[in-house]
Formats: structure tokens, C-alpha cells, sequence
């Protein structure tokens, strides 16, 4: 089911979308902002996350027919087709944040905060510093999950009307970065009070992972009943 789920990803192009927006918000966050610290430009990489994940797994909730889906619901249960659905957008997030983290190595300021001839000496000296990438990686966990929760909530077939669900999926996206509530925010958040790149927290992890398990959930028990 997940390889199903995956050709459609890939075979509708509604990759293309997502991997652009990322890569121009990211771009724009480094070209905005001149050279940052790296763990800076970890926390904007992760942080656009969200809104390009949010709207990835609308696509690949709305991206068969009608007829299509009913087919599939049949062979292998519609819970289970909705799961794959929400996983193959939570894959590509991954492969997302990913590339992200890979860009701004290459692109910020070293991790030693001094300037660096070249890319390999970034790498070599992100390598002797592990803390600020697996924190950096650690936000963009916690944001990825928000935005795999926005989209599963406020997307087919939890809500249907097409203007709704956009507009309603962008305002949620809004109010994750900037809420005190929010795992995403309160991550971001706790990075950015930092000079040095820090752990984002473990009530913002854990948060993030039941608001994903709850949004997940939700939407396959309304697509079973569907």
C-alpha cells in the first residue's frame, strides 16, 4: 500500500509543488538574512517544514479519483489506505528536511562561528559538533509532525470543501509557528533563545508525536466510516 501511495506521489507530480516552495523559502531565508550560524539556519529550514508538509499531505489525501479510492478501500480497507497516504507525505517530509539540513552545512556560517574556505571544512567541522545538527534535525522532527497533524485534521475526509480545507490548513500552519501552544512554535522558539543550538525540548517531542497519533487516528477512523 505504502509503494501504491508512493507511485501516485511521484507518477501525479504533485511532488514538484512542495520540493520548489521548500527549496525557495529556504533559499529565501538564507539569501534574506546573509550568513547565519548553522543552528539558525537549521531552525528556518525546519520551520518551513510546516506549511510545505501541511499542504504536501492534503495533495496526497485528495490526489485519487473518487473511484480510484473506493477501489483501494475495498482491497485493503480504508483505514489502512488512508495511513499510507498520510505516511508517503510524512516520507517526503522527511526526505525534505533532509536535503534542508544538507543545504544549510553547505550554506551558513560554520558551526565554530569563524570562516571556512571551503564546504568540506563546514562538513568536517558540523562533524565535530554533532549537537547542533541532531538538535537542528530534532526541531525539524517536532515540526514535521505538526504539519502531518494539520494536514490529517483539516483535509479530506475530516473536511471535504475544498476552499475550507485550504484556508483552514493555511491558518493552522500560521498559528503553529507563531501559538505558545504550539509543539512547533514552542520548539522554534526555544532554539532561537539560545546562542547555541540546544535540544528543543522533550515536552515539545512529545507533544507533537500525540497530536500526530490523535490527527492520524482521527482521520482513518472518518475514512473507515466514510
Amino acid at each position: 500500500m505504502f509503494r501504491y501511495q508512493s507511485a501516485i506521489l511521484l507518477r501525479s507530480h504533485r511532488w514538484i509543488l512542495p520540493v520548489i516552495a521548500y527549496a525557495a523559502l529556504v533559499g529565501a531565508g538564507s539569501a534574506g538574512g546573509g550568513a547565519s550560524p548553522l543552528s539558525g539556519g537549521l531552525g528556518w529550514s525546519a520551520a518551513m517544514l510546516v506549511p510545505v508538509v501541511a499542504f504536501l499531505t492534503r495533495s496526497m489525501l485528495t490526489a485519487e479519483p473518487d473511484a480510484a479510492r473506493a477501489c483501494v478501500a475495498a482491497a485493503a480497507g480504508p483505514a489502512r489506505a488512508q495511513l499510507a497516504a498520510l505516511l508517503t507525505a510524512l516520507g517526503g517530509g522527511v526526505v525534505l528536511a533532509v536535503a534542508g539540513a544538507v543545504i544549510e552545512v553547505l550554506t551558513c556560517d560554520s558551526v565554530m562561528r569563524a570562516p571556512l574556505a571551503t564546504e568540506g571544512d563546514k562538513i568536517t567541522a558540523t562533524a565535530a559538533h554533532p549537537q547542533v545538527l541532531l538538535a537542528g534535525l530534532a526541531t525539524a522532527a517536532v515540526c514535521l509532525l505538526v504539519a502531518t497533524a494539520v494536514g490529517a485534521l483539516l483535509n479530506p475526509p475530516l473536511l471535504r470543501h475544498p476552499g475550507l480545507a485550504i484556508l483552514s490548513t493555511l491558518t493552522a500552519v500560521i498559528v503553529a509557528l507563531v501559538s505558545d501552544v504550539s509543539p512547533a512554535g514552542a520548539a522554534l522558539r526555544h532554539v532561537a533563545a539560545s546562542p547555541a543550538a540546544q535540544w528543543p525540548g522533550t515536552e515539545p517531542l512529545v507533544a507533537a508525536l500525540g497530536l500526530a497519533a490523535v490527527a492520524w487516528t482521527a482521520s482513518a477512523l472518518a475514512a473507515a466510516r466514510r
